[in-house]
């Protein structure tokens, strides 16, 4: 975890410049095959994804501030040894999306640059400290919303700035391999016209590179549980974002074809992404109908001892109160108290899409268990945070998704 001034450090502008230079000499630095021969579309596609920082988003409803204790402070401009009493408090802050945006002044800013406390992960909390030197509940309350604005307040401007970079990688891509290819088509016409011939030696089947993956770690050992030497495996938010990832990518290639998912059942169509889960993760086991509580689910992902990671639920799409029904089944039936990463994939076979999705975003925040939405994974991915039936204090993390399978 990395104090700094928050919004103060350096200029957006800066590092984003920097980014969209490091794309332009990438693309300058290919060899003139691959700028001829590599699909332009993908290309464009590999440094969307290589740049698709998640926007910050912050919650301050949710702040929680603690008690660190108590100090002592010399009076100024005393000069004899007086010192006051002083009550030290911690703000957390919960917030989802790039930590490093936390760093960047945004091209409009609002001068508020407190020293806060950021980790650099992609989720969890900024935190600061504030002193009080009485016990002045009114007090307390100025120097916390005081905080929380400076933590707040600059959120919407650095998205702003996040949002015109990524639509600056785009413009600057076509702009660049546009500038790159006629260069190239320019120079084979050159060497043609003195009848000098160009290096055939180059395999002709480009590739399009592919972002490389964050190493996804072995689930983390989670020592804060009550029970004394127990050690309970959970699943780290990386290998949680990388399972939703390698789901979306599978089933959105299979939209493509229809003659995989046509004529099958939940059961055959679940069956199709097992194989590819079961092969990327290490001391773990992935099955499909496995007894858990109260019933079979349709995905499991188990550590090597046994202890859940991951849990999902495949259904047809079959309208809002089977959505409804389904987020019953799930935490009612399947899930125990350290489940806490979860899925529901819907397949849709209604021709408008469109509808599903939205009626997908205007039921989920209807269901009791229902904690807040906490972003997308594209355009049919939802995340959000739910907590366990029985127990308010403990959140669960659940991905619905829906692809389109059409009759």
């Amino acid at each position: 975890m990395a104090e700094l001034s928050i919004f103060g450090q350096q200029d957006a502008s800066t590092s984003f410049r920097h980014y969209i230079d490091e794309m332009k000499g990438e693309i300058n630095g290919k060899h003139n095959n691959f700028i001829l021969n590599v699909n332009v579309d993908e290309w464009r596609n590999y440094f969307i994804n290589k740049y698709d920082f998640h926007p910050l988003e912050v919650f301050p409803e949710e702040a929680t501030v603690e008690f660190r204790g108590k100090g002592k402070e010399k009076q100024a401009g005393n000069r004899e040894a007086n010192y006051l009493d002083t009550y030290i408090f911690e703000l957390k802050v919960p917030f989802i999306g790039f930590s490093f945006l936390f760093m960047l002044k945004p091209s409009e800013c609002v001068m508020l640059h407190p020293r806060v406390n950021v980790p650099q992960a992609e989720s969890g909390f900024v935190t600061a400290t504030f002193i009080l030197y009485d016990q002045d509940e009114k007090q307390f309350e100025n120097k916390k919303n005081q905080l929380l604005k400076a933590i707040t307040v600059n959120i919407p401007y650095i998205n702003n700035d996040l949002q015109k970079f990524k639509n600056e990688i785009i413009t600057t891509f076509n702009s660049s391999y546009q500038q790159k290819k006629e260069r190239v088509l320019s120079e084979n016409d050159f060497f043609e016209k003195l009848n000098i011939n160009i290096d055939k030696s180059t395999d002709k089947i480009f590739k399009v590179p592919i972002v490389e993956k964050r190493k996804i770690p072995e689930p983390i050992v989670d020592k804060k549980t009550e029970k004394k030497y127990t050690e309970t495996p959970a699943m780290d938010d990386a290998f949680y974002s990388d399972i939703i990832e390698v789901i979306n990518m599978f089933f959105k290639s299979v939209e493509k074809k229809p003659s995989i998912y046509q004529n099958k059942d939940e059961e055959g169509l679940r069956d199709y992404v097992l194989p590819t889960l079961e092969t990327r993760y290490n001391n773990t086991t992935i099955t499909g109908e496995t007894f858990n509580k109260g019933g079979k689910t349709d995905i499991l992902i188990r550590y090597k001892d046994g202890t859940n990671l991951f849990v999902a639920e495949c259904k047809f799409w079959k309208g809002e109160s089977i959505l409804l029904e389904t987020i019953n089944q799930l935490f009612d039936r399947y899930l125990t108290w350290r489940d806490s990463k979860v899925a529901i994939i819907f397949f849709v076979k209604n021709k408008e899409f469109s509808k599903v999705l939205k009626t997908i975003l205007e039921t989920v925040p209807l269901h009791e268990y229902f904690v807040r939405q906490c972003g997308t994974h594209g355009e049919s991915s939802f995340s959000y945070i739910f907590h366990f039936p029985t127990d308010k204090g403990k959140f669960v993390y659940a991905e619905i998704m829906a692809f389109h399978f059409p009759e």
